[in-house]
């Protein structure tokens, strides 16, 4: 290997290693993705009795958050219109319109993915103002009751701060007529309010969600938490049992801060529920939303920012050059026979739709009925490119028959032979003739075997859907493809099978 063809090869493997390094480390991709992923599927649904002829419904809906990614989102109604409305860091579902006097039903269905993403991060709380029923009373009793918790760093402060819903205040518990006093605060705003208040004035910013918690469920109304800034993280406090949960990512927060979850102008909903369950994911969507919700410059050039109706053909065209690498290392490594350089590729394509069994089976069937037509007509002796058209009009009228035969009885993979490359399988034809008139059947029989193989392996190769996402993610493997490919163009040295063909010669020799 000379010095140029060395450091061409070089370039070729170092820039992809840069690439897929940066994405990896820097962006948080997955170095080898899977197709699926468990999820969650979360479904609302609920029923608008309406008081009035406008209705307005609004039901807390999932948003994208830090280490929660809403993907695969259905919404239901039969008459009334909807939109997502964003509200500070939640988005809400809204079913707007007339009702009709016999009400109408809602409803949401969404697939999430619960797990950190690197370009999500915590983001620290701005001060908020203290609510309005908090007077210069309530906030100097809780000043109170959190002065010997001061000196503790945040996190520690925190869990003693959430110990007071389990009637917790340490050692020496405050003056029992400050107790008296936050008993009826509790009483008047809640455990969650008096709590907030508590955590504001120890200078932990504090905030109220209401969710699910993640495991199969149907419920009727959502959890209430409390959340707190630490300094680096929310930590959460469930007031009403005092539990302190070790792992946020079990709870889904659908609506943070004083925002009511349902909320109805012009009637009421009744039978409101939702329902959470484990879901399989597809890592394609999921992927295409996390790629999309990025802010950084590397990603708006992602193969996952196209249309997605041009994404379902880039995803199986950038796997092609795979295709004609492994055809090239059959064909002069191995040594396997094949009708042309890349018909092998475009039959692989071919079989996506009609399915590997029926497209073998109609790929031996038209070449079989066009080889006998090509005999049948060889007594005209036509000149070659009108031969080569009187084949071609028989091909289509093969497909044609077999399209509506495949109507006639219902099956769709006869009805996509249309997609069979028809113009390759014509001039297949012609060439196996040809090889039958000068080689034999037995070598015609044996390039059409090896036509059908090399389609077969590369089919297997194109139809991997592991292997399209990890492409299709990192398109610059495309260069290592390129590299193994004029690696292999160098190749000068014997094909495996013709250490078989060319045995009896080589026994001969040794003798």
């Amino acid at each position: 290997m000379n010095r140029s063809l060395a450091w061409l090869m070089g370039l070729l493997l170092l820039v992809p290693a840069v690439l897929i390094a940066y994405r990896v480390i820097v962006l948080g991709y997955i170095f080898l993705p899977s197709t699926v992923e468990r999820g969650w599927q979360l479904s609302m649904s609920g029923f608008v009795e309406p008081s009035k002829n406008d209705v307005t419904v609004r039901v807390a809906y999932p948003s994208h958050r830090p280490g929660q990614t809403v993907i695969e989102q259905e919404f239901t109604s039969s008459r009334l219109e909807f939109d997502l409305l964003p509200e500070g860091l939640n988005r809400f579902g809204e079913w707007l319109g007339r009702s009709g006097s016999k009400g109408v039903g809602i409803g949401y269905r969404v697939c999430i993915l619960n797990k950190r993403q690197s370009e999500l991060k915590e983001q620290a709380p701005q001060p908020a103002p203290f609510p309005s029923w908090v007077g210069t009373q309530e906030r100097r009793l809780a000043e109170r009751l959190v002065r010997a918790w001061m000196v503790l760093d945040p996190g520690r402060r925190f869990h003693a701060i959430a110990g007071t819903t389990a009637g917790l205040w340490g050692t020496p518990q405050p003056p029992q007529e400050d107790l008296t006093a936050w008993t009826d605060l509790v009483h008047a705003h809640g455990m969650e309010s008096a709590l907030i208040l508590l955590f504001r004035v120890a200078g932990l910013p504090a905030r109220h969600v209401e969710g699910l918690r993640l495991e199969e469920q149907v419920s009727d109304s959502l959890l209430g938490w409390v959340e707190a800034w630490t300094g680096t993280q929310w930590e959460c406090v469930v007031p009403a049992t005092g539990i302190i949960p070790k792992n946020d990512k079990n709870l889904l927060p659908l609506v943070t801060g004083d925002f009511p979850a349902v909320h109805v102008t012009g009637g009421e909903v009744s039978g409101i529920r939702w329902v959470l369950s484990h879901s399989v994911v597809s890592q394609w969507q999921h992927h295409l939303e996390r790629i999309r919700l990025s802010n950084n410059p590397f990603n708006k050039w992602s193969l996952f920012h196209l249309p997605q109706e041009f994404q379902n053909t880039i995803r199986i065209l950038i796997l092609v050059p795979l295709g004609a690498l492994l055809i090239s290392l059959l064909r002069n490594v191995v040594g396997l026979p094949t009708f042309g350089i890349f018909m092998p590729v475009l039959m692989a394509l071919a079989f996506r739709n009609t399915g590997l069994t029926y497209g073998l089976g109609l790929f031996a069937g038209i070449i079989l009925i066009g080889f006998l037509v090509r005999r049948g007509i060889d007594w005209l002796r036509l000149l070659l490119v009108p031969r080569l058209s009187l084949i071609l009009t028989i091909v289509i009228i093969c497909i044609i028959i077999l399209a509506l035969v495949g109507n006639k009885y219902g099956n769709r993979e006869l009805m996509a032979v249309g997609l069979l490359p028809f113009v390759i399988l014509t001039m297949t034809i012609e060439r196996f003739f040809i090889i039958v008139e000068e080689a034999g059947v037995g070598e015609g029989f044996r390039t059409a075997l090896g036509s059908a193989v090399v389609a077969v392996i590369t089919y297997l190769i194109l139809n991997h859907e592991p292997l399209q996402l990890v492409f299709f993610m990192y398109p610059e493997l495309l260069l290592v493809v390129a590299a193994a490919q004029i690696l292999l163009g160098r190749y000068t040295g014997y094909r495996l099978l013709e250490f078989y063909r060319f045995r009896n010669l080589r026994s001969s020799s040794e003798k």
